[in-house]
């Protein structure tokens, strides 16, 4: 009769460190500045905004660069509204050529970008984000984008980004 309980004890341990595990995984991608950026668009494709909220501190400005070279003022409030009323899949930013920099709690992420929504490509261009270590996680503090004034389709390829 001991077997059987042997057995759920196992299987209890078992799930126990494959949650943990799963657990420390996900928590680790919000170490990295280049994780906190991924995630939040993790949250954009899945059209969660509560997801990107955890992200940013209270009052984040999220700004963007026209193409005519005018500062557009925004917050992230505003966009994490917006990410709430999509379905997942709908908004698909894919960043690469990801470049950041980092000193003590302080880091800015350089994610250049193409955008798809609904399974049209819409938009390309820069993302810059500055983040700050809270508690050993990074949050984002300001965003800002600017888009690119030419052939999104070619964009990925431009050599300044290889």
């Amino acid at each position: 009769m001991l077997y059987p309980l042997f057995l759920r004890q196992m299987q209890f341990l078992c799930l126990f460190c494959a949650s943990l595990f799963m657990s420390s995984s996900l928590l680790a991608i919000n170490e990295t500045p280049e994780g906190a950026i991924q995630k939040l668009f993790d949250g954009m494709r899945a059209g969660d905004g509560q997801a990107i909220r955890l992200l940013v501190l209270e009052g984040a400005q999220l700004d963007r660069v026209t193409k005519g070279g005018e500062l557009r003022r925004g917050d992230f409030e505003r966009w994490t509204n917006w990410v709430d009323q999509q379905s997942e899949g709908d908004a698909d930013e894919e960043i690469f050529e990801v470049r950041t920099q980092e000193f003590g709690g302080l880091a800015t992420v350089w994610a250049p970008f193409i955008l798809h929504y609904k399974g049209k490509l819409v938009g390309c261009g820069v993302n810059q984000f500055t983040l700050a270590r809270q508690e050993s996680a990074w949050k984002i503090v300001h965003g800002i984008d600017t888009a690119y004034d030419g052939d999104c389709s070619k964009f990925k390829s431009l050599s300044r980004f290889k």
